[in-house]
């Protein structure tokens, strides 16, 4: 199969089992009641059979992006590269090495990172969205970044969906656990720092969300004001080595567009009005969404501070693979409007089909 053709064919999968869930929950007028059950093992088969799948993919640099990068990356690694240094990411050369050792081809430990990347998601939404995680999966599947992230930025991908895992267990109290899942994370791609930081620091820190609210809205001025030295700031951190490559960029043609990122704004604003939507103008008091539309406002406010810098894209995927988790929940979990059933399927196409037009027609 031409690798061309995986992106169309993901879209159109998931924008058929879209509709399918959609115009049920449009046409029904009680299908929340319907439902007997989790129906979870529906969408871990399909979850399964997806990862497989796009593991198996051609080795393609002009379709797939990195992919030629770390499949060179991968027949290249030596066991002697490795040593236990937090200062590298070692746990994802471990990764590589492990996977060599055992006869892997490139192909199968794509299948093996795959699998990490769409099942950690699929394992966090059943903890998060146990009522339908059918539908929780399609807001993840559906989301602007989840195709992209599976078959170019694997690592960062892999290690936020991992960080996303982990946020799901740390609010189920079940510290040990999720706090391994968050030094595995780190292992792999050390810019998970952040979300790591602010979903403890929302856990067992500020509760208010309209404080980070505040912050992101205060973030948007400070950009436009000192945004260069902002992210000269945070370049001279160190925390991840990207961060310095590309915000210090010389020959800027190499790169993805620079500047200030309105449109990247504009699409970042949905879950922040979502949180303030359910958090402050509804008041329903939920902790576990309280937490995670503070740990998406925070990350997206740092990245809205470093927008200028090229790739930032990398970047604001520090707080986008929390995008589809801040508007599903509540619209599973929370009794939001009435008429919610109707409501949360126009939501869910209209979503899913923003995804399509964005990846087929803009980008």
């Amino acid at each position: 199969m031409s690798p061309f053709y995986y992106q169309p064919i993901y879209l159109a999968l998931v924008l058929f089992l879209s509709i399918w869930v959609g115009v049920r929950r449009i046409t029904s007028p009680d299908y929340t009641h319907q439902q007997k059950g989790t129906f979870w093992l529906f969408p871990l088969l399909v979850s399964v059979v997806f990862a497989v799948w796009l593991g198996l993919r051609p080795i393609s640099g002009a379709a797939f992006g990195d992919t030629a990068n770390y499949a060179l990356g991968y027949r290249t690694m030596d066991s002697y590269q490795v040593r236990m240094d937090w200062s590298r990411e070692w746990i994802w050369q471990w990764l590589m090495i492990a996977c060599k050792s055992a006869g892997l081809s490139v192909n199968s430990f794509f299948v093996v990172v795959e699998l990490i990347y769409v099942l950690s998601a699929f394992f966090a939404v059943k903890r998060l969205m146990p009522k339908d995680p059918v539908l929780g999966m399609l807001f993840v599947a559906g989301s602007l970044m989840f195709f992209t992230f599976g078959v170019n930025g694997i690592r960062n991908g892999m290690a936020c969906h991992l960080v996303l895992l982990a946020i799901s267990l740390l609010l189920d109290d079940k510290y040990i656990i999720g706090g391994l899942l968050c030094l595995v994370a780190f292992g792999i791609h050390r810019s998970t720092m952040l979300p790591i930081a602010t979903s403890v620091l929302a856990i067992i820190g500020v509760r208010d969300y309209r404080y980070a609210l505040g912050f992101w809205i205060a973030s948007i001025f400070i950009s436009l004001i000192a945004g260069g030295a902002v992210s000269n700031f945070f370049a001279g951190l160190g925390f991840d080595d990207r961060m310095t490559q590309y915000t210090r960029a010389q020959d800027m043609s190499i790169f993805s567009r620079e500047g200030f990122r309105w449109d990247f704004l504009l699409f970042s604003t949905v879950p922040v009005f979502m949180g303030w939507y359910v958090c402050v103008k509804r008041k329903i008091q939920d902790n576990w969404y309280n937490v995670i539309c503070m740990t998406y406002c925070l990350c997206n406010a740092f990245w809205i501070m470093v927008i200028r810098s090229a790739y930032s894209n990398r970047f604001a995927y520090l707080s986008w693979f929390i995008y589809p988790i801040v508007i599903a929940y509540p619209l599973i979990n929370l009794p939001v409007w009435e008429d919610q059933d109707r409501k949360t399927g126009w939501i869910l196409l209209a979503y899913v089909a923003f995804t399509a037009f964005m990846l087929m027609v803009v980008w």
